[in-house]
């Protein structure tokens, strides 16, 4: 029935007047396009869900549906090579509760509303973090498990979601680009490249992490190291176009059995005997029901999916019972878990020339428009930066790792998290900070992200093991309609606070304790006037953002007894036909940007489902 629907479709797509562009070929804009049913309803079309999509719909007997809540992108949704360490300030915003911990201030959660998910509007950066990141994943489960999500496990994975094309040869030999291509690909339609343009001012920084002790220099990012590394962009290598999930898993497939419905928010889950069988749309005023016969899977990233599976009955009970929804799975761990990687706003220095005088220098300018208008080189092929050191605690701090490794170690966990977290999500969080103690006496785990260019010469850390913990619930009085309910938890956590001191005494020897000082710093925050380690804490939560738009964790991949929301095949526990393939998956954040690593759990998530594991 399903395959002579489809070629009904296809012979009839004309009935419908879709216009005959890459975006309409599998484009459906009505119910009445639908098929009776699909294999797999896919609920999200962003990073992960079209990459999933892609792979399933290479097997032409296989019929997708992707839905997506947000609209096709347009030039002005998906920002250029030259914006992409800027985010959108429309469209894509939800505010937290006031933090407590945070002089009651609000922050807002960025999200790319699109066909293509944030993966259109990020920083472009491809770093993956560490090997040891992606062990300590697998090793909630315990050894020996058949479904390996360690480093081992992963690399073939971030391996296929890629393709790598190596730096410029002037560029390569003027900066000392290092890479090795046996930890890259080649056979993905997502690009990695490089700019064609470096800032000259990266020859000090550069400089200043090399007489600094216990600094390695890591040959290639996607290694699973710790140090200053260079890491390449997503980007095609040839236009300097942003390379995401769009045109590397979409505009370019072009299959009948692939259909995409944007501007289509999912109410919830349907539940029959246990199992899914479908998804409840809104449309108009009345409800729609789109049927499964395989899988239903939920790819709605860390913020709207815990949404949609609390609004299907599946999550912690008093959060369900507190919305009048009816508890089909009492599931603790749904929503809770939540991280992200907290910014820490310390400013110090410039170099010229940087990208702030494109805006301020007439002729900096007319260069760099030229460049790009001619071949598309020049400062504008630059997103955010391609050079960082990623720190670990020892070289942070190496007099203190060892006494923070132990604080951590004999915390009462429990405490730092919200009122009222359940046991087994607290089981979950212990785990994760006794393996996180274990982390900080490693050469090889990065604590801290210090990212060069010439802009503001070495950008305010960012901490890369976040140990806070908050929670994003459905909002009691208004379910399906209401913004969730969003709460960082941030800097909650006291070791976490002293950790945020030692980077930022970091950072100032960086600047003050090197040759930059050369340059004469002037440090903006926290100021010449903040010293000691209590000024310095005292001054965090007015300097800390809680967020570097990585949200992640909300349906961890964890044993159940541990606050788990799924297992380690991505199955929701309790509920037969459920998957979740996006980054709320992710029980713990990688020291990196978790953009590549979403792209990997998205490859593994569909040889996972192809096997019917």
């Amino acid at each position: 029935m399903l395959a002579s629907a489809l070629l009904a479709f296809v012979a009839t797509s004309h009935a419908f007047s879709i216009p005959p562009s890459t975006y309409r070929a599998r484009q459906i804009t009505k119910t009445s396009q639908l098929l009776p049913a699909y294999d797999y309803v896919i609920v999200g079309g962003g990073t992960s869900g079209l990459t999933v999509a892609d792979r399933l719909t290479e097997n032409p007997h296989t019929t997708v549906l992707v839905l997506e809540a947000g609209s096709f992108p347009n030039p002005d949704d998906v920002l250029p090579v030259s914006d992409g360490g800027t985010r959108r300030q429309d469209n894509y915003l939800y505010q937290s509760v006031p933090q407590t911990h945070l002089n009651n201030q609000s922050f807002y959660v960025i999200l790319g509303n699109m066909v293509g998910g944030s993966s259109g509007i990020n920083g472009m950066m491809t770093a993956r973090g560490s090997a040891e990141d992606y062990d300590r994943w697998g090793e909630l489960f315990g050894r020996g498990s058949k479904h390996d999500w360690s480093w081992k496990g992963l690399l073939p994975y971030f391996k296929k979601s890629i393709s790598f094309f190596p730096p410029p040869a002037d560029l390569a030999n003027r900066f000392h680009i290092k890479y090795d291509t046996s930890y890259w690909g080649k056979s993905s339609a997502v690009d990695a490249s490089w700019p064609s343009y470096q800032y000259p001012g990266l020859d000090p920084l550069l400089s200043a992490f090399k007489e600094l002790p216990d600094i390695e220099f890591t040959a290639d990012s996607g290694a699973g190291s710790a140090g200053v590394y260079w890491f390449p962009t997503f980007m095609d290598p040839v236009k300097h176009e942003r390379s995401y999930a769009t045109n590397g898993h979409y505009s370019n497939v072009i299959r009948p059995n692939y259909h995409l419905m944007a501007d289509t928010p999912v109410r919830r889950v349907l539940l029959k005997d246990g199992g899914a069988t479908g998804v409840e749309l809104k449309t108009d005023n009345s409800t729609f029901t789109i049927k499964a016969t395989k899988e239903i899977l939920v790819a709605a990233g860390a913020v709207h999916t815990p949404q949609i599976l609390q609004r299907s009955g599946i999550g912690p009970q008093k959060v369900l019972k507190a919305a009048g929804i009816k508890t089909l799975v009492d599931l603790p761990g749904v929503g809770q878990n939540f991280q992200d990687h907290p910014e820490i706003g310390a400013e110090i220095t410039r170099i010229h020339p940087n990208a702030h005088d494109l805006e301020i220098d007439a002729s900096f300018r007319k260069f760099a428009e030229d460049s790009w208008s001619a071949n598309r080189t020049g400062p504008y092929s630059i997103a955010f930066g391609n050079i960082a050191g990623w720190l670990p605690l020892t070289s942070i701090t190496p007099s203190r790792y060892r006494s923070l490794s132990t604080a951590l170690s004999a915390q009462n966990h429990a405490a730092y998290l919200l009122p009222g977290t359940h046991p087994t999500v607290a089981a979950g969080y212990s785990a994760q900070m006794r393996g996180l103690a274990k982390a900080m006496l490693s050469r090889d785990v990065v604590f801290a992200r210090i990212l060069l260019n010439a802009t503001t010469g070495a950008v305010g850390p960012v901490l890369n093991q976040p140990f806070s913990r908050g929670s994003i619930n459905i909002d009691p009085a208004d379910p399906f309609g209401g913004a969730p309910v969003i709460d960082f938890n941030g800097l909650s956590n006291p070791v976490e606070r002293a950790v945020m001191v030692e980077i930022l005494k970091f950072f100032r020897r960086y600047h003050y304790e090197t040759s930059l000082k050369k340059l004469a710093p002037n440090e903006t925050a926290p100021g010449p006037a903040v010293v000691t380690d209590a000024q310095l804490d005292a001054w965090l939560p007015s300097g800390v953002t809680p967020s570097d738009w990585h949200a992640a964790g909300t349906a961890a991949m964890m044993p159940l007894e541990l606050g788990g929301v799924v297992d380690q095949t991505l199955r929701v526990y309790g509920v037969k036909g459920l998957r979740v393939i996006d980054g709320s998956v992710i029980p713990s954040l990688p020291g990196g940007n978790p953009c590549h690593a979403v792209y990997a759990i998205a490859e593994k998530a569909a040889d996972l489902i192809r096997s019917n594991a």
